[in-house]
């Protein structure tokens, strides 16, 4: 069972009077991945241990209005056709930078606030995308003195920009594809033959920064190279024009700071022309996962 509670109540304990720990799952968001990041909040939500732990449920809407309330699980069931799930007898919540007690704030509307109510131990942010894998949210967090789960600013900044990834992995000696970098103002300029004679066909164009393979494109011919090329921009202004490597697609997931753990090392086999948005999310047989590689 899963709350939130005012701080005037005692903390809540599990069945064995050890303390738990107060999470704040923090899920949605106004990326392209808003749906993903909520089936990753249920993932979450169903493997934490509910003996350890009091789970406090945090979703933000496709506009970017945080909400606080037990509504937000609603979308955790997969319904999320409309915003009415989040803002249905839900409270508008702010977060509070440099509180000492780390706490939230319900606001009676999107301009005043009320009395503090909600205090949370760590923030598991679960938004997948803009806004919540490229240090937007870990700097607020920062800000805002609530320790969280997963990389900081600097680290996530930089995963979430393709291309300056590449860069630093270039310049530490690791392997990368070739690729070619544009901006949307550059588009006059952006030439098939070009990234041809670079790359090589057939070659892949991303958007630089989002995630789940949005808006990326396989191309083959020139037919469907400007339409690679609008379908990335539709996401941001960068894009990769990035070479073709047949390879396997490897995943290893590591946990932990000054002693990190590694997982099983495991391989996911696409069986569409590649691990596309659909073969991840709306494909039930878009891939096999070999475990362990």
């Amino acid at each position: 069972m899963f709350w939130t509670k005012s701080r005037d109540e005692e903390n809540f304990q599990g069945d064995d009077g050890v303390k738990k720990t107060k999470v704040g799952i923090l899920f949605g968001g106004k990326s392209t991945e808003h749906e993903v990041s909520l089936q990753s909040a249920k993932n979450i939500l169903d493997a934490l241990d509910q003996e350890k732990y009091e789970v406090t449920l945090i979703g933000i809407d496709k506009e970017g209005h945080w909400y606080l309330n037990d509504n937000s699980r609603f979308l955790l069931r997969g319904d999320a056709s409309g915003q009415s799930l989040f803002t249905e007898g839900a409270k508008n919540v702010s977060l509070v930078p440099g509180s000492e007690n780390q706490q939230l704030v319900y606001t009676a509307d999107q301009s005043s606030v009320g009395d503090v109510d909600v205090d949370v131990d760590v923030i598991f942010p679960v938004l997948h995308g803009s806004y919540g894998e490229d240090g937007t949210i870990q700097g607020l967090l920062k800000l805002a003195n609530i320790p969280f789960v997963g990389a900081g600013v600097l680290g996530s900044a930089i995963g979430m920009d393709k291309d300056v990834t590449k860069r630093i992995l270039r310049d530490a000696g690791i392997p990368i594809a070739k690729f070619l970098v544009y901006y949307s103002w550059e588009q006059a300029r952006i030439n098939f033959a070009e990234a041809v004679d670079q790359l090589g066909l057939p070659f892949f164009v991303k958007p630089a920064n989002a995630g789940s393979s949005v808006g990326v494109s396989k191309v083959i011919n020139e037919a469907g190279f400007h339409a690679a090329l609008q379908g990335a921009f539709t996401f941001d202004n960068k894009l990769l024009i990035e070479e073709y490597v047949a390879g396997r697609e490897i995943e290893c997931a590591v946990l932990g700071n000054e002693a990190p753990i590694a997982s099983t090392v495991g391989e996911i086999i696409a069986q569409q022309d590649f691990y596309s948005y659909a073969a991840k999310y709306l494909d039930e047989n878009g891939a096999v996962l070999e475990i362990p590689a």
